[in-house]
């Protein structure tokens, strides 16, 4: 017999943006850093880091660390995208303290210009830590990629898993692409 159910939807959070000349307080709902790596062509997609990657062999890839957030001007919930250079910053500002990067630390994320890297201040530790479980975050980040939700006890190594032929599907297309864009235009310039 069928039955009628709502699909179920994604909530979305948004990144967090640090403008030039401005400090942006937070405070972590996690101590999980999630490193992923990417490929830039037109838009940001994963790359699946393994050998069946053609994007690889077309493009350079960039890895980022993620993290949620509650931003304290907006009590909203947010992912912080750390390039390597930031979380190294943050990782360690937080021993500096004596601390690590865990849920409920206060952080105030600075750039000097656009294009300075981020760089963190440890503020403190909340008293009560809220924590977000992998799940309720992951699965927001990975709907910036267009990916699946992360099922509630699902680890990361098996959501990767999951979804690996997908990225791998979707990275080698871009490389298509790429290609393709690439004889149009040395065709078009005969």
């Amino acid at each position: 017999m069928l039955s009628l159910e709502r699909p179920s939807s994604t909530a979305r959070w948004p990144m967090v943006r640090i403008p030039a000349g401005s400090k942006v307080e937070l405070t972590l709902l996690s101590g999980d850093l999630v490193r992923l790596v990417t490929h830039f062509h037109r838009s940001t997609f994963l790359c699946p880091e393994v050998e069946e990657c053609n994007a690889c062999k077309l493009l350079p890839a960039r890895a980022y660390w993620y993290l949620p957030c509650v931003v304290t001007a907006t009590q909203a919930c947010s992912l912080l995208e750390l390039s390597a250079h930031a979380s190294a910053d943050l990782e360690r500002r937080c021993r500096f303290v004596g601390s690590s990067v865990r849920p409920g630390t206060k952080v105030a994320m600075s750039r000097k210009s656009a294009k300075a890297p981020i760089r963190s201040e440890v503020l403190g530790q909340a008293e009560k830590a809220a924590v977000a479980q992998p799940h309720e975050w992951l699965t927001p980040l990975m709907a910036i990629f267009g990916l699946p939700f992360v099922r509630p006890g699902e680890t990361l190594e098996h959501y990767g898993a999951r979804v690996l032929p997908f990225v791998i599907e979707r990275a080698n297309f871009k490389a298509v692409q790429m290609k393709a864009a690439a004889e149009t235009g040395v065709r078009s310039r005969r």
